[in-house]
């Protein structure tokens, strides 16, 4: 299972680095929760632009705490916080979130809504949130795990739930092949 989220060949089209380097996380002491982390593909990569601060690998399959605690200080990443939440609720702390990163996962969230509403919760003023995901249209590559495209979400509909949940667009990354790349604030 881990081994399907380790692939080399991910990171031609997830492009990884170039996603992390365009958030371009200036504060090394920042605090991020990545949703639906799984093996840590994204959580080790951000953990090194927070050095002095903590990123929580917030999955609901508690598979992966294993995998994260034996490896994250062989990435050189010990400040990976593995977190398990539920498929309703992430169970991260209010108010304490700089950035909020979700990549492939928001088709399986249930209430979108809601749940964003207590990732919102979680989040500090001025937060962020971020969501990578499919687009509807797209062809990923056949090991991608994309979802059927009737599961993914456009664009209008991602930024239309977001708005609900207290957020604003505040840009979009276009540089992906399969996925739109949103970037969120949270609006006071």
């Amino acid at each position: 299972m881990i081994a399907e989220f380790e692939r080399d060949e991910r990171d031609a089209w997830a492009m990884p680095d170039r996603v992390v380097r365009s958030l371009a996380i200036e504060a090394k002491d920042g605090v991020i929760a990545d949703i639906g982390a799984g093996s840590g593909y994204f959580s080790r990569r951000l953990a090194h632009e927070v050095p002095a601060g903590k990123v929580y690998a917030v999955d609901v399959d508690d598979t992966f705490r294993e995998h994260i605690e034996r490896n994250r200080e062989s990435w050189g990443t010990p400040n990976i916080e593995p977190h398990l939440a539920f498929y309703d609720d992430p169970a991260l702390p209010a108010g304490e979130i700089d950035m909020v990163f979700m990549s492939n996962t928001y088709p399986y969230i249930r209430d979108r809504i809601q749940y964003l509403e207590r990732l919102n919760s979680a989040l500090k003023p001025g937060g962020l949130l971020v969501i990578i995901g499919f687009r509807p249209e797209a062809t990923p590559p056949a090991d991608s795990g994309a979802p059927e495209p009737k599961f993914r979400s456009s664009v209008d509909a991602v930024e239309a739930e977001a708005k609900a949940a207290g957020f604003a667009l505040d840009r979009q990354e276009k540089f992906l092949p399969h996925q739109h790349f949103l970037i969120f604030k949270k609006t006071p």
